[in-house]
């Protein structure tokens, strides 16, 4: 038996299965090789820990300084024939396997290699297929064809065979003024997304959002109805707008959707231009924070069960908010 306590009663539950998340927490740079490596030795941290799935936040291969290099390391994601070298390749399973960092001087760690020449979607399908896990790479900047001035900033899902399964274009874009403390406008390199995803994965069904998405409860109210039951906020918020909202925010989707909330962020400093507050998170359904990296740089991960039937599917039986939330529209 499983127990698990609400105000007002107390639940029991049968044959509870767990999954385990790993979400990471990184400090990406303009080097794609380097975020490579980092991304890599959270999927090695991941496997150790049993993780099923690695969760890895915005921007996770890529974080330029100005809107031509954001344009010029953009990837077409479905080009399977941009291959990375196979030193590279080589030097990313040997860390997914092993972490062997001797291994990884040896094959040539040291050697600085163009961006050109390095494809963040090859490495991280590399290094599924290597670790066996799937992984959510929280934010690739992708090519828009017939659009030279902008990118989408996308969301991908790939499988444990390095396969993609689902890619998200972000909605809302930061284009945000606060003086003194933060001037980025996102719409100035990023194309919006149109479409609303979810997606089955080994521990639920995902539904995908990035980053200030996250104020905009409209969007995981539809993931909902959908059947997100683990909604997915990859993250590279600024140290003002963290400090301040990064936790409430979180734990208000996690709160009023009733479902898990995962949260991978960048922290620290990654040009002269942008710093992020860090805080990679985890939140049940009842709005709980069930582990935080706080300010641990990167990379490292945080980890966590997931148990749909104790904490989403009985509490959504116990306080049926969707349901309470369609009575309501008919109310003026």
């Amino acid at each position: 038996f499983y127990y698990i306590s609400y105000p007002g009663g107390v639940l029991v539950f049968i044959n509870s299965i767990m999954r385990r998340a790993a979400i990471a927490q990184l400090a990406s740079t303009s080097n794609k090789f380097h975020n490579l490596i980092n991304v890599a030795q959270c999927a090695f941290m991941a496997k150790k820990e049993g993780a099923s799935m690695l969760f890895l936040p915005e921007c996770f291969g890529y974080i330029g300084s100005s809107a031509t290099e954001t344009r010029k390391n953009a990837e077409i994601l479905e080009q399977q024939r941009l291959k990375n070298p196979d030193v590279v390749t080589s030097i990313l399973k040997s860390i997914v396997n092993n972490n062997n960092e001797k291994s990884i001087t040896e094959e040539g760690e040291n050697e600085e290699y163009d961006n050109e020449s390095i494809f963040v979607m090859d490495g991280l399908r590399s290094i599924a297929q290597a670790s066996n896990l799937w992984i959510s790479g929280g934010g690739i900047h992708e090519t828009i064809p017939d659009d030279k001035d902008h990118v989408y900033n996308t969301h991908v899902i790939l499988n444990d065979q390095g396969e993609l399964i689902k890619k998200y274009r972000k909605i809302h874009l930061f284009d945000v003024s606060i003086p003194g403390q933060v001037e980025l406008k996102e719409s100035n390199t990023t194309r919006s997304g149109r479409s609303i995803e979810v997606c089955d994965s080994p521990l639920g069904v995902l539904g995908l959002t990035t980053c200030y998405d996250v104020r905009f409860p409209e969007l995981y109210t539809e993931l909902v109805k959908k059947g997100a039951q683990i909604m997915l906020v990859p993250s590279a918020f600024t140290v003002p707008t963290g400090s301040a909202h990064w936790h409430i925010l979180l734990r208000a989707r996690a709160i009023e959707t009733q479902c898990y909330v995962l949260a991978a962020a960048q922290i620290g400093r990654h040009n002269e231009k942008r710093e992020s507050y860090g805080h990679t998170l985890a939140v049940n359904p009842w709005g709980e924070d069930i582990a935080d990296a706080k300010n641990t740089p990167g990379p490292t991960i945080i980890t966590c069960d997931i148990d749909l039937q104790a904490q989403v599917d009985n509490l959504r039986q116990r306080m049926p908010i969707q349901q309470h939330r369609e009575t309501a529209k008919g109310y003026r």
